[in-house]
């Protein structure tokens, strides 16, 4: 059986927009070199599939971030909660770009179901920086974040 591997990067063109979809653990062995290769056009960056990031990845990240052309529009999106962390934690975590969506965990005190949700940091700006209502997919009733709330959402004061 054939190791799966732990870390990948795609870029494709997308209506003048470079599209980079990340998946897995950014770690030592992450190689980010396809971010400085970018040019000046508009940057998406898909962050769903991150795993996990460890100290080291977080240093070749913030580096690799820092390459990434001034002039170019750079926009984060559906940051899963290993990215959010890691965007509360340590300044400068997304360069000169802006963090437009992100999932938050998720859960239903009622009957405990648990659900990783897709938000838009614009609507949570706009909800005063608290999350939008979630309703449980299972019983209908509101769901809370499995967090401290203000914690997990530090990042909507301080992005763009």
């Amino acid at each position: 059986m054939a190791a799966r591997p732990t870390f990948s990067i795609e870029v494709a063109e997308r209506d003048g927009v470079d599209v980079v979809t990340i998946a897995g653990i950014i770690d030592e062995n992450a190689d980010l070199s396809p971010l400085s290769e970018l040019g000046a056009r508009p940057i998406e960056v898909n962050l769903r599939g991150v795993r996990r990031i460890n100290s080291f990845g977080v240093r070749t990240w913030i580096d690799a971030v820092r390459r990434i052309a001034q002039s170019a529009r750079l926009t984060f999106v559906q940051c899963p909660p290993p990215v959010v962390d890691q965007c509360n934690m340590v300044s400068g975590f997304l360069g000169h770009g802006a963090l437009t969506s992100f999932f938050a965990p998720m859960v239903c005190a009622e009957c405990d179901e648990q659900i990783d949700q897709l938000f838009e940091t614009a609507a949570c700006r706009a909800n005063g920086g608290k999350l939008p209502e979630t309703r449980c997919p299972r019983c209908g009733r509101p769901m809370e974040v499995d967090d401290l709330e203000e914690q997990y959402l530090l990042f909507v004061r301080d992005s763009r």
